[in-house]
């Protein structure tokens, strides 16, 4: 069945002729940077019809409703593009206030050509239909008939997983881009296969609700581009990848913990909002090392298929991980009897 699907896709993405090749990516973020960037380079504010242009694409628009405000990229953005302003800029790396951002930006303004290079490169290779073959592996086959979106902007060195799924353009020329893409497009999938209802959620439950759900999602998608990082010598992979290793880890402590904060609420319910924050502050790498550890021992003791039907459903995921656990012979935690009371009341409630 993957392989029909994954046939479909590629029959559909060879439609387009090879200037049209990724389709549902978009670079109007990064036209309408330029120009920006541009009109600061010669000491020039730019109108406020050019900062709309800028907001109005659709990266920059999603990043501006979560995370972001105006002002940060104005501010930002003048201090590293504009000449007049490099005395600020120095002080505003020593005082280290956005630090991050601005080495990011400078980084950027000093290697124009070399972004606008990586631009045609991820234009014109199939980097959407590579991607694609390795989401659906871990994908139910129900809604892969549309492309997810991608909006290129410049921000940080990083992406997000929303819709439309953003990425910084300069960052992907360090990256593994075809892995990083395969990762987000699992997500936006995934969240349109949820079966539990993410609104009308108590606050009391809340925090459990978001861990488990961390869990379960970046536990299936890392399951898509991080396998080779335990494959490959430590000395060939990155230091992030080192540190994403060690903290898997240490998971066996971490669902210990877990298992001690469901099992005093399921004893004593009014103790549920403060055990639930504590529960909420628990993971490394918010989720991805836990899910990650949970999802191979799935892997190991069931099959693809069996993980692949927890896609969307942190509950199944967490049972399913406790089954796998208990075939283990002691060497893998599982969870006790109240915190799987715990888990399963928490379906009931918010199971769609």
């Amino acid at each position: 069945m993957t392989k029909i699907f994954i046939l479909l896709i590629s029959l559909y993405l060879s439609t387009f002729s090879f200037a049209q090749r990724n389709s549902n990516f978009d670079f109007s973020g990064i036209t309408k940077f330029w120009e920006i960037a541009d009109i600061l380079e010669h000491n020039q504010q730019p109108s406020g019809q050019k900062w709309n242009e800028l907001f109005n694409t659709p990266g920059y628009k999603v990043l501006l409703k979560r995370e972001f405000s105006r002002n940060f990229f104005k501010n930002n953005f003048s201090l590293v593009f504009m000449p007049s302003k490099r005395s600020a800029l120095n002080q505003a790396l020593k005082s280290g206030r956005n630090r991050t951002y601005l080495l990011h930006y400078i980084k950027v303004r000093d290697n124009r050509a070399r972004i606008d290079e990586q631009e045609r490169k991820i234009k014109y290779s199939n980097y959407s239909q590579t991607a694609i073959s390795r989401t659906l592996k871990f994908l139910p086959q129900n809604h892969v008939n549309q492309l997810p979106p991608v909006a290129f902007i410049i921000f940080e060195s990083n992406g997000r997983g929303s819709s439309p799924i953003v990425v910084d353009l300069a960052a992907t020329i360090e990256w593994n881009i075809v892995g990083f893409l395969a990762h987000e497009f699992h997500h936006w999938y995934r969240n349109r296969e949820l079966r539990y209802r993410t609104y009308g959620i108590a606050a009391e439950d809340a925090p459990i609700i978001n861990v488990l759900g961390r869990i379960e999602a970046e536990g299936i998608a890392d399951q898509v581009d991080k396998i080779k990082w335990f494959t490959e010598a430590s000395n060939s992979v990155s230091r992030y990848a080192r540190t994403f290793i060690n903290d898997v880890g240490k998971t066996p402590y971490v669902i210990q913990k877990m298992d001690n904060y469901l099992s005093a609420i399921a004893q004593d319910q009014s103790k549920k909002f403060s055990y639930s924050r504590k529960f909420q502050n628990l993971l490394p790498e918010l989720g991805h090392t836990t899910g990650y550890f949970m999802s191979s021992l799935i892997l190991q003791k069931f099959s693809r298929n069996d993980l692949v039907k927890c896609v969307g459903n942190p509950f199944r995921f967490i049972k399913l991980y406790d089954k796998a656990a208990k075939m283990s012979s002691g060497n893998y935690p599982g969870f006790s009897d109240k915190a799987l009371k715990m888990i399963n009341e928490l379906e009931r409630k918010y199971k769609k």
